[in-house]
């Protein structure tokens, strides 16, 4: 996995696989950066983070594992999300992105509570890969574990 993801930025020509170790990045270095963004790195949040990841990809635990790496290593390396809000916006599907949405609030739950900065972060971040307040609400809701 980390292989493909450094392949990726290296090439000229993405093949498909590569773009989907692309788009696995990308929804991972939302995530890391809402698990960050309380200024604690909880092992919870990684928990969380880590089973988003397997199952939105069906990934095993080594490829969960290099992904969640890549991930801290592009978050302390990059000022900006906008490359892979772009990628999301381009390749992701309302559904997808919607998901996506739900376990950035999985992530900010996690460790049983909700600080400002991760409700701003998340907030953010639904705007950013346009999806609506209503279902930056219901997401909210839903990994609250209310209905």
């Amino acid at each position: 996995m980390l292989d493909r993801i450094k392949q990726f930025f290296a090439a000229d020509v993405a093949t498909d696989e590569d773009d989907e170790a692309a788009l696995h990045l990308a929804a991972a270095a939302l995530l890391i950066e809402v698990a960050k963004a309380d200024q604690s790195l909880q092992p919870i949040e990684l928990e969380r983070l880590a089973g988003a990841l397997a199952g939105e990809w069906r990934l095993d635990e080594k490829d969960v594992t290099d992904l969640i790496d890549a991930a801290k290593t592009s978050s302390e390396d990059n000022v900006s999300l906008h490359e892979h809000v772009d990628l999301i916006n381009r390749r992701f599907s309302p559904q997808r992105k919607f998901r996506l949405l739900r376990s950035l609030w999985d992530v900010a739950c996690a460790d049983g509570e909700i600080h400002p900065h991760e409700e701003l972060l998340v907030r953010r971040l639904a705007d950013l890969i346009y999806l609506s307040h209503t279902d930056f609400i219901r997401a909210k809701h839903l990994a609250l574990g209310e209905s």
